[in-house]
């Protein structure tokens, strides 16, 4: 099977905890065994929903929208405000009280600038040229602090601004429940060089009405044929493959697996190797090192060995690396970007259709050329450190992601 045929397989929605997910386990663990290897599955709970709908209706006229995750049921009416930057809401405590608020970009959460307005709800613009993006509330928050929201296409917003100062109806239809989602784990042994483990995880879950074939289902059929390689090619040492669920809600399948695994972690594992986004037919390979410079020179290396030219990035990169990452484990992070396929992600038309088998290969061989040189090294080349320029930076993203304080573990450098 080739990879482009393993993610045409994969070409449905994929929403965490849903039916669409209890499919793809099907279709991932039966691809698993039919390789000779033994998955294992590790559920966990989470503030689920279905995709529902949403309508913005002024008289006679009428806008469908895509409401955000976990809004539930809701119908709210009242004037609606355009403002181009939803930022200006901090700026103006109390201004725009009880206004439906319509934006296109800003920078600050949607539940900070609620507080200093007190709006009726919000209705974000999608970038032009696609359809609404898809995206959820958070799961820390309160049920009633969760605020009405949808995101409206382009060419819609522009009618809809014209009734800027009119009353408008937002009405939200969606079912909201505890869920039970599950990460599917493989173990491949190494012949017993060292207790090194080596990670290499990716998600499978898609946003809502999504069929997420960029991102993620490009990644997991590469850590799927990765998992194929290394089952014939046994290694060195231990590789473990992970293929997480929850990482559009908040990369919530990689924290539980984190935390219920501390432990062996933080005694074993050295590196992490996350491939999220692959399948441009025309992109950019890259590389975002979440560790230290000698790492991103060391993989980058790898690649140019390979024939594989990546740009390389030293920085955080807002994936399932990151719940590792207090423990001081680095991680490379393996991306194709910029073209036609990345366009359309977290939308409707992320589908297979835009996606090739050559725009999945580079990402595929990248994972295999870094994983068999590191497994297989007489001595381990990775240094488990993380480089100070992005130790702030990860806390910061870890407290947004997650709304708590992160419990970080990294080694303290020795002051006299």
């Amino acid at each position: 099977m080739t990879l482009y045929s393993l993610l045409k397989s994969l070409d449905f929605e994929r929403v965490a905890g849903s039916k669409g997910e209890a499919r793809a386990i099907e279709i991932i663990t039966d691809y698993l065994k039919g390789i000779g290897l033994k998955p294992k599955i590790e559920p966990f709970e989470l503030q689920g929903f279905e995709s529902g709908t949403a309508l913005i209706s002024a008289g006679k006229k009428s806008w469908e929208a895509t409401p955000f995750g976990l809004c539930g049921n809701a119908t709210v009416e009242g004037e609606l405000v355009f403002l181009e930057n939803a930022d200006v809401l901090l700026h103006n405590p109390g201004l725009y009280k009880d206004k439906i608020v319509l934006y296109f970009h800003n920078t600050k959460r949607l539940y900070d600038l609620y507080e200093h307005t007190k709006v009726k709800a919000f209705i974000g613009i999608s970038s032009p040229f696609k359809k609404a993006y898809s995206y959820s509330h958070r799961q820390k928050r309160a049920e009633e602090h969760i605020i009405p929201s949808a995101m409206l296409r382009y060419d819609y917003a522009e009618q809809l601004m014209k009734l800027d100062g009119k009353k408008i109806k937002l009405t939200i239809k969606q079912k909201t429940s505890k869920k039970t989602a599950h990460n599917i784990v493989i173990d491949i042994k190494g012949k017993g060089l060292d207790e090194n483990l080596v990670l290499l995880v990716g998600h499978y879950d898609s946003v809502a009405r999504s069929h997420g074939a960029s991102d993620n289902a490009g990644g997991t059929v590469c850590i799927l044929k990765a998992a194929e390689y290394f089952a014939k090619h046994r290694p060195e040492r231990d590789l473990r493959i992970i293929c997480f669920s929850g990482e559009e809600l908040g990369l919530l399948g990689s924290f539980a697996y984190a935390k219920a695994h501390e432990e062996e972690l933080a005694k074993r594992c050295r590196l992490v190797v996350n491939v999220d986004l692959a399948g441009d037919p025309i992109g950019k390979n890259t590389l975002f090192t979440l560790g230290t410079k000698e790492l991103m020179g060391y993989a980058g290396g790898i690649l140019k060995e390979e024939g594989l030219l990546f740009s390389e990035i030293l920085g955080i990169y807002s994936s399932d690396c990151m719940p590792f990452s207090p423990l001081e484990i680095p991680s490379l992070n393996i991306a194709r970007m910029g073209g036609k396929a990345l366009f359309y992600i977290h939308t409707e038309d992320d589908k297979a259709k835009y996606v090739t088998q050559k725009g999945l290969e580079g990402p595929y061989k990248a994972a295999v050329a870094i994983l068999d040189r590191v497994l297989n090294a007489r001595i381990f080349p990775v240094t488990k450190a993380i480089d100070d320029s992005l130790r702030e930076k990860i806390e910061s993203y870890l407290y947004q992601s997650r709304l708590e304080k992160p419990e970080l573990k990294w080694q303290e450098k020795y002051k006299k």
